[in-house]
C-alpha cells in the first residue's frame, strides 16, 4: 500500500514538476516574438532598427533571455506560480510599451520619461496620448500581443482558482530545486557573458548561417528587462551623480564660462551655474522682434562652402546674409558654431535652456521638476508663437513647446503631397506671422525637417532621390531654402521689419558621408558642427557681412536674445552675448553626448569618452589620437564640468526654487 502511494505521489510530482519549465518556454517565445517585431518594424522615419542597433542585438537577446530565466527561478524558489504569471503579464506590458515608445521617439522608458510624459497633469492631453503611437500596423501588432498576454494571464489565474475551489487541492508545487537552480545559473550566465566579452574587448563579425556582430556595444538603448532597468539605472545614477561641488570642480567648470560669471553668482556651492543678470552694456537699445528658426541638421561644414563660392547651396539664406531683403543691416556668420549634442532634444536643451545636456539626464522633466527656465519664458512682454513641422513628442521636445508657448503652437495637418512638410510648415509660419502685432515685440519660432536623415523629405517631383546621401542632403537643403525664401519675402514686407532680428541655426549636425565618420562611433556622431547666423535689418545693431572666427555655441543663443530683448534677470545660461562678446581664442565651448565630451575651439575640436583614456583632436576634418599636456588638461576640465552638471541636474539645483 505504501509503495502504491509513493508511486502515485512520485507520478503526481513528476506530472506537475514542469510547470515553471512550461511557463519559461512560453515567456521566452513571447520575448522572441517581441524582438522579431521590434527589429522587423521600421521607426516612423523608415529607419531600420536592425541597423540602428548594430553591436547591441546579441547583448539584448542574451540579457532578455537571462532576465526571464532569473525571474522565473525566483518565483520557482518562492513556489508562487500565480504571482509569477501576474508579474510577467505586467513585465511584458511594460516591455511592449518600452519597445513601441522607443520605435516612435528613440527614447527608452525611464523614470525621467515617465514623470514627464505620464505625470497626472498630462494624462488626458496630447502629451501622453501621442507618446504611444507609431505606425498603424506596428501599433495593432503590439496591442494584439499585449491583449493575448493579459488574457492568457487572467484565464490561468481564474481557472486555477476555480480548480482549487472545486477539487480542494492547491496547485501542485514542483519538488526539489533542480529547475530553479538551473534557471538561475543559466540566466545569470547569459546576463554576464556579454559583459565579460565586452570588457574583454571582443570584436568582429562571424558568419554563421546568419551574421553575428560581436561588438557588444553598451548603451542606454539595450532592450532588456525594462522594470529592472528603470530601478537599477535610477539607483545607480542617484549614487553616481551626487558629486560634492568642490573648489576643484568649480575651477573646472569656470574654465568654460565667461570671465564675469563667477562674480555674478548668487550661491556658488548650492547653485554653481546660476548668475545675476548682465550688468554690461547691451548692443540693442530697444527690444527687437525675434524670428528663431531651428534648421534640421544644418551642417556647418556644408554651409561654410558658401563662403568659398558655392552660393547655390541655399541661395535665399545667402541672400538674407547679403542684403537681398534689406539694403541696411548686417549679418553675423559663425564659421565655428557647435551644437549642444545629438539628437534633437540635446540641441533643444542647450539652445533654450543655456546649459549642456547630459547623456544621463537628457530630459528636464518640467512637470515634476520645474526649476529650469528657457529663454522664451523671460520674454514676458513678447507675444510668443511656435510652428513645428514634426510632432513635438518626437525626441522629447513637447515639454519645451508646452512650457514656453502654452497652447500657441501649430503643426501642419492633412499632408496631401508626401514630403511637403517644409512647405506646409512655412505656410503656417506665414499665417502665424500675420497674427503678430505691429506695435509691440514678438517671438516667432519654427523648425524645418527636410534635411533629417535619410534625406528623402522633399516631394518626388522636386528632384531625383539617388543613392548618394550627400546629393540627397544638398537637394533637401535647397528645398528647405526655397520655402524659407517664401517666408522671408513676406517678413521683409512688414512695416516692423527694421525692428526684427532673424536667428537661424542647426539643431545638430548629422552623419552623411565618410568625412563625418573619421572619429570612431559614437563620438563621430557627437562631434558635429552646425550653421549659425544672426541677421538684422537695422545697421545700428549689425552692419555689413561679418564672418566670425570665434567659437560660438547653442549655449550662446539665450544670452544673445537677452540682449535683443533687453532682459537683465538672473539666469542659468552658460554662454556669451554674441552681439557684444567673443569667446576667447583659448576657451572652447563644451557639450556632452553619449557619455563623451566634446570641446569646440576656433580651429580644432577635442573629444573623447568621459570614462576612457583616448583623446581625439580634430582639425580640418581629420582626427588623430593625442596625449599632450594641454589636451589632457582640457579633458580633466571637461570631466570636472560633467560632474558638476550631473550633480545639479540630478538634485535640481539649476536655480533657486520659486
Amino acid at each position: 500500500m505504501d509503495t502504491d502511494v509513493k508511486k502515485r505521489s512520485n507520478k503526481y510530482v513528476l506530472k506537475n514538476s514542469n510547470f515553471f519549465v512550461c511557463f519559461a518556454v512560453i515567456a521566452l517565445a513571447l520575448q522572441g516574438a517581441m524582438l522579431v517585431l521590434f527589429y522587423s518594424l521600421p521607426d516612423p522615419l523608415g529607419l531600420s532598427l536592425t541597423e540602428m542597433f548594430q553591436g547591441k542585438i546579441i547583448w539584448q537577446v542574451f540579457m532578455a533571455v537571462g532576465a526571464i530565466l532569473v525571474l522565473t527561478s525566483i518565483f520557482a524558489f518562492l513556489k508562487k506560480p500565480r504571482i509569477c504569471i501576474l508579474f510577467f503579464a505586467f513585465y511584458f506590458f511594460i516591455a511592449i510599451a518600452d519597445y513601441e515608445v522607443f520605435r516612435f521617439s528613440h527614447q527608452r522608458l525611464s523614470y525621467s520619461f515617465l514623470r514627464t510624459y505620464f505625470h497626472w497633469s498630462n494624462i488626458f492631453d496630447s502629451t501622453t496620448l501621442s507618446t504611444l503611437g507609431g505606425d498603424f500596423l506596428g501599433s495593432v501588432l503590439w496591442i494584439s500581443l499585449l491583449f493575448l498576454i493579459v488574457v492568457g494571464a487572467v484565464v490561468f489565474v481564474v481557472a486555477s482558482v476555480i480548480r482549487e475551489k472545486r477539487t480542494k487541492k492547491p496547485i501542485a508545487i514542483p519538488a526539489g530545486k533542480r529547475v530553479p537552480v538551473t534557471f538561475l545559473s543559466v540566466g545569470l550566465g547569459l546576463s554576464l557573458v556579454p559583459l565579460i566579452l565586452f570588457l574583454g574587448g571582443v570584436r568582429g563579425v562571424t558568419e554563421f548561417p546568419f551574421k553575428i556582430d560581436w561588438r557588444f556595444t553598451l548603451g542606454k538603448h539595450t532592450l532588456t528587462a525594462p522594470i529592472l532597468h528603470i530601478a537599477a539605472v535610477e539607483t545607480f545614477e542617484f549614487v553616481r551623480d551626487n558629486y560634492s561641488i568642490t573648489d576643484e570642480l568649480m575651477s573646472d567648470l569656470d574654465s568654460f564660462l565667461p570671465s564675469d560669471f563667477a562674480s555674478l553668482r548668487r550661491d556658488a556651492k548650492e547653485y554653481p551655474t546660476y548668475r545675476n543678470g548682465a550688468t554690461a552694456e547691451y548692443k540693442a537699445k530697444h527690444p527687437y522682434n525675434i524670428v528663431f528658426i531651428f534648421g534640421e541638421s544644418f551642417k556647418g561644414r556644408i554651409f561654410n562652402q558658401m563662403l568659398t563660392g558655392d552660393t547655390t547651396l541655399a541661395p535665399n539664406i545667402w541672400g538674407l546674409a547679403h542684403g537681398k531683403y534689406s539694403e541696411n543691416g548686417g549679418t553675423l556668420w559663425f564659421k565655428n558654431a557647435y551644437s549642444g549634442g545629438y539628437p534633437t532634444v540635446r540641441g533643444t536643451t542647450s539652445t533654450y535652456m543655456g546649459f549642456p545636456s547630459h547623456p544621463n539626464r537628457d530630459v528636464p522633466s518640467f512637470y515634476a521638476s520645474n526649476h529650469f527656465k528657457g529663454f522664451p519664458e523671460y520674454l514676458t512682454d513678447y507675444k510668443r508663437a511656435y510652428v513645428t513641422i514634426s510632432n513635438p513628442i518626437f525626441d522629447h521636445t513637447l515639454p519645451f513647446v508646452e512650457r514656453f508657448f502654452g497652447d500657441n503652437w501649430k503643426v501642419p495637418e492633412n499632408i496631401a503631397i508626401p514630403h511637403s512638410d517644409d512647405s506646409l510648415g512655412v505656410d503656417l509660419a506665414i499665417e502665424t506671422l500675420g497674427e503678430m502685432p505691429k506695435d509691440s515685440p514678438w517671438l516667432l519660432t519654427f523648425n524645418t525637417i527636410a534635411t533629417h536623415i535619410p534625406f528623402f523629405s522633399y516631394p518626388d517631383d522636386y528632384a531625383p532621390k539617388p543613392d548618394d546621401a550627400m546629393v540627397r542632403y544638398r537637394t533637401a537643403l535647397r528645398y528647405t531654402d526655397d520655402q524659407l525664401g517664401r517666408f522671408l519675402d513676406v517678413l521683409s514686407k512688414r512695416e516692423d521689419f527694421e525692428r526684427t532680428v532673424i536667428v537661424i541655426l542647426g539643431d545638430h549636425d548629422t552623419p552623411v558621408d565618410s568625412i563625418d565618420y573619421k572619429v570612431p562611433q559614437p563620438l563621430g556622431v557627437a562631434t558635429t558642427r552646425i550653421f549659425m547666423g544672426i541677421f538684422a535689418a537695422d545697421s545700428n545693431l549689425i552692419s555689413g557681412f561679418n564672418v566670425r572666427e570665434d567659437a560660438a555655441s547653442q549655449l550662446d543663443v539665450g544670452p544673445t536674445i537677452f540682449d535683443l530683448a533687453n532682459i537683465r534677470e538672473p539666469n542659468h545660461f552658460w554662454g556669451y552675448d554674441l552681439l557684444m562678446q567673443e569667446r576667447p581664442a583659448d576657451q572652447p565651448t563644451v557639450f556632452f553626448s553619449q557619455n563623451a565630451y566634446y570641446l569646440g575651439f576656433r580651429d580644432s575640436v577635442l573629444t573623447g569618452g568621459l570614462e576612457n583614456e583616448e583623446i581625439y583632436k580634430g582639425k580640418n576634418d581629420f582626427y588623430e589620437l593625442v596625449n599632450d599636456s594641454l589636451s589632457l588638461d582640457w579633458k580633466k576640465k571637461a570631466i570636472g564640468a560633467s560632474k558638476v552638471l550631473r550633480s545639479i541636474l540630478r538634485n535640481d539645483n539649476m536655480q533657486p526654487k520659486e
